[in-house]
């Protein structure tokens, strides 16, 4: 694996248990542990001021400034950012692996720490999905909280802020990227982003959409395994209504569609074999995307994007193929995943406790990389709650299903996680058997 960083210019219903709760489609939030996140416009909402175009940072073993001292550049790139001719070494084969939401409310807290430590442990949270993120080569969550600790102050919603042992917890599940580019990434301000980008890059993962310093924006993230390079972007909204600081307006990539597709176009003119692009966008708890999702996503894809991997609605939206007539007449396929849900959270209900992993095969061969395969492998967080103290572990659906492995669950309980099996699936494959037609943008 090689990492290049180039720089251009040189309250609810089962609040006392882990059963699955009675879900019902149609997009309507039900009653959660904590009030419900104001919505979003849905994608189209333009950032007020100027929006910086998240063009790249600092991947991990970056120092506090965004600047390299890790890996150095390898696999034929130049620090200019001019891709050497494309070497034919034979077919090669890489697995994308994606989740949703990283969260982490109040409740999430008390089952996980130690006092004899005074340390938190959340290892346990994803102990039961390891053995499938560990199959990525890339292997990418959204963290939709600050890690900042107990210096800035430990809280769940409405401003997030987590003890930076998850990121622990994230390496020990087996990611090895993180995006954070979301509505909360400014819960802690500035000083917050660093201190979660200084843990997160300390633990050698690459991370997306937030930044330190104009030199850590401004770097091209491209992340090599097997031979294929995949460029990374990843932008939100908005930040929940707080400003992004004067001093560095480039904080979080806010979306910014003609300022996306130029990054888009960079990555592509520095080596990327492909490009996934991270879009926190949506509206909260409808189960299917609305029209700005369709046109921001589709219109990227256009671009050059070949992946868009879509979070915030705290529900699965589903995915759909598309097929880009290019001017030669030829045809890529892009894959456009609107919303994977909530990984981890205490959300609960009308299936905001349910989320899935993509599993995304992709091809090389002759110089060019094309999307194969696309596995979904719905999760359920299971939450067992012991005099008022709850724990929690994210499961795979159809696994537990199989074995009836949760001896805590009834049969109606089994009855009722099979249903809404059923329901989150045809609902996550709802717009995938038809691609939509798209020309490549000029």
């Amino acid at each position: 694996m090689s990492r290049i960083e180039l720089d251009p210019g040189k309250p609810e219903p089962s609040a006392d248990t882990g059963k699955p709760p009675v879900q019902t489609e149609g997009g309507q939030p039900g009653a959660d542990a904590h009030p419900s996140e104001p919505a979003s416009p849905g994608g189209d909402q333009t950032p007020a001021g100027d929006s910086p175009s998240d063009a790249d940072q600092t991947k991990g073993g970056g120092n506090a400034d965004g600047q390299q001292t890790g890996d150095q550049p390898s696999e034929g790139h130049d620090e200019g950012g001019s891709p050497p001719p494309p070497a034919d070494e034979g077919p090669s084969d890489a697995t994308l692996i994606a989740v949703g939401d990283v969260m982490m409310h109040a409740p999430q807290l008390p089952g996980a720490y130690d006092a004899r430590t005074k340390t938190y442990n959340f290892k346990p949270f994803f102990a039961q999905v390891k053995p499938i993120l560990e199959q990525g080569d890339w292997t990418l969550a959204n963290l939709e909280t600050p890690i900042a600790g107990k210096p800035l102050g430990l809280s769940g919603y409405p401003r997030f802020n987590a003890p930076p042992e998850l990121a622990d917890a994230l390496k020990y599940a087996g990611f090895t990227t993180v995006t954070n580019a979301n509505n909360h990434a400014m819960d802690r301000g500035a000083q917050g982003i660093a201190m979660t980008l200084a843990k997160l890059q300390a633990l050698g993962f690459d991370t997306k959409g937030t930044a330190r310093s104009k030199a850590e924006a401004d770097k091209l993230t491209i992340v090599t395994h097997n031979g294929i390079s995949m460029g990374l972007l990843a932008y939100t909204y908005g930040t929940n209504g707080i400003p992004l600081p004067k001093e560095q307006p480039y904080a979080v990539s806010l979306i910014d569609e003609q300022a996306m597709i130029r990054d888009i176009g960079r990555l592509k003119a520095a080596g990327a074999d492909f490009v996934t692009v991270c879009l926190h966008f949506g509206t909260e708890y409808q189960t299917m995307p609305n029209d700005a999702q369709k046109q921001l996503a589709r219109a990227l894809v256009a671009a050059g994007a070949d992946i868009i991997a879509g979070s915030h609605p705290h529900v699965v939206q589903p995915y759909e193929f598309a097929e880009v007539t290019n001017p030669d007449g030829s045809v890529r396929k892009g894959l456009i995943i609107y919303s994977m849900g909530n990984f981890i959270s205490n959300q609960r209900g009308n299936t905001k406790d349910y989320g899935v992993i993509y599993k995304v095969r992709i091809h090389k061969e002759h110089g060019l990389a094309t999307i194969g395969g696309v596995a979904t492998i719905p999760t359920w967080v299971h939450r067992t709650t012991v005099k008022g103290v709850s724990r929690y572990a994210v499961v795979p659906v159809a696994d537990v299903l199989a074995a009836k492995s949760l001896p805590d669950l009834t049969a109606a309980d089994y009855a009722t996680l099979k249903s809404t099996y059923a329901q989150v699936s045809k609902r996550i494959a709802s717009m995938h058997s038809v691609p939509v037609q798209l020309q490549a943008a000029p």
